[in-house]
């Protein structure tokens, strides 16, 4: 029986260390492509336009102060309902 133990083993160590070997690869692979992506996109980044420009059409629209009061009274009286609908359930 020890010898059946010793095989198992060995051959528990055997798959782990292909297991590792694969998975160092695909690191090494994931690596490689990272630092081809970052290279290439360091020129494409020194191309763009001035910040200032993106930042116009990022612009968000905001509420007037009438649209926010009428939101406001709207989930007030939401959070109301759902209170009572709470309490009549208990």
């Amino acid at each position: 029986m020890p010898n059946d133990r010793r095989r198992i083993l060995e051959l528990a160590l055997e798959s782990l260390e292909l297991k590792k070997k694969h998975i160092e690869e695909e690191i090494a692979e994931i690596s490689r492509e990272l630092r081809g992506r970052t290279a290439a996109k360091k020129p494409a980044q020194k191309a763009r336009k001035p910040a200032a420009s993106s930042k116009a059409a990022k612009k968000r629209t905001r509420f007037t102060k009438e649209e926010r009061l009428r939101r406001s009274q709207r989930m007030k009286e939401y959070w109301d309902n759902w209170r009572k609908n709470k309490a009549k359930a208990k």
